[in-house]
């Protein structure tokens, strides 16, 4: 995918970018809900809206051509709703424009972001210090409704974490929802990864603390709050991690 926007890119992605950054990778995550017929092709996909459309649509135009391994039901393929995460960097080009580069893509169940449903955890009294970050990664498990039915830390994966901060996250997201993957109409029970980091400065300026959380074995690049599939119903049969679109 190559486009002749360099500056739009830095406005949309960059969020703080600046004209003179023009020329440096720029990284993007979103998702998509796909619906996919029994042989895997995508018969729709509903995503971003609010994502420009010169960026938007190439993604989409990329995602329609993919091919994916449905659920099944008694052993045979069935229609199956999935949701889609893309991890991509832009680079530059030696023209000025663009190229796309697919860093991870996934599939799976994912926590379901509408207002209400994931209140953040509170921190407790004894992890409120000055210059405190730290990153606690939990395993949930949920049923074929989304509801979460038990959520355990993954102590292995943290960062300066602390017995309460885990309890903390513990309480918060058994509280929050998934939306889980459907195979022939009926919702898939499964279990996700989800990291959750905590900062707190007391007025001064926050230290540098990259809480994006790479799963062992993965290119994947979850952010806060964000969610891994594990052992989702759906596959990806194409080959395109790791290519230029």
């Amino acid at each position: 995918m190559r486009r002749s926007i360099p500056i739009l890119l830095l406005a949309l992605l960059g969020g703080q970018a600046c004209a003179e950054e023009t020329g440096k990778p720029l990284h993007l995550t979103r998702s998509w809900r796909l619906s996919l017929d029994a042989a895997g092709r995508v018969a729709s996909l509903d995503g971003d809206r609010e994502l420009d459309p010169a960026i938007r649509v190439p993604l989409e135009q990329a995602i329609r051509r993919w091919e994916f391994e449905p659920g099944r039901v008694a052993g045979e393929p069935a229609p199956t709703e999935t949701t889609l995460t893309l991890d991509v960097t832009f680079h530059a080009a030696p023209d000025g424009n663009y190229v796309a580069h697919v860093d991870d893509a996934r599939v799976g169940g994912t926590i379901d972001f509408k207002p209400g449903k994931m209140a953040p955890p509170r921190i407790p009294r004894d992890a409120v210090r000055i210059g405190l970050v730290a990153r606690v990664v939990v395993k949930a498990e949920y049923d074929g409704d989304g509801r979460i039915v038990s959520v355990e830390p993954q102590r292995e994966e943290g960062i300066n974490s602390l017995p309460s901060l885990e309890r903390a996250t513990v309480n918060a997201v058994k509280h929050w929802s998934v939306v889980p993957e459907r195979v022939g109409g009926h919702g898939v029970a499964s279990s996700i990864m989800v990291p959750i980091c905590f900062t707190v400065t007391q007025g001064l300026h926050a230290p540098d603390f990259d809480c994006t959380w790479t799963p062992p074995g993965s290119h994947a690049r979850v952010a806060n709050g964000g969610a891994f599939a594990l052992a989702p119903a759906t596959k990806l049969r194409s080959d395109v991690i790791g290519h230029a679109l």
